[in-house]
């Protein structure tokens, strides 16, 4: 959780700290699918990650993994 991502609704006051989670997988078969929570879906190779965009929240998770120590990163 990023203490600095907090959302502010005005429409009613709302405050919510959102977080992300990732999840670590590898293909078995089948082809990604999309959903009503998601317009794309796809395996990217771990070399193409950095010229995506996404939150910085998600980022640092990513390339935590990636460093190579296998444990989660909390934080």
């Amino acid at each position: 959780m990023d203490p600095e991502h907090v959302i502010f609704y005005t429409g009613n006051g709302e405050a919510r700290q959102e977080f992300s989670v990732v999840f670590t997988a590898r293909p078995v078969g089948g082809q990604p699918k999309t959903s009503d929570e998601s317009r794309e879906v796809r395996w990217t190779p771990p070399e193409d990650i950095p010229a995506l965009i996404m939150d910085r929240s998600m980022r640092t998770r990513i390339m935590y993994f990636l460093s190579g120590d296998g444990v989660p990163h909390l934080g």
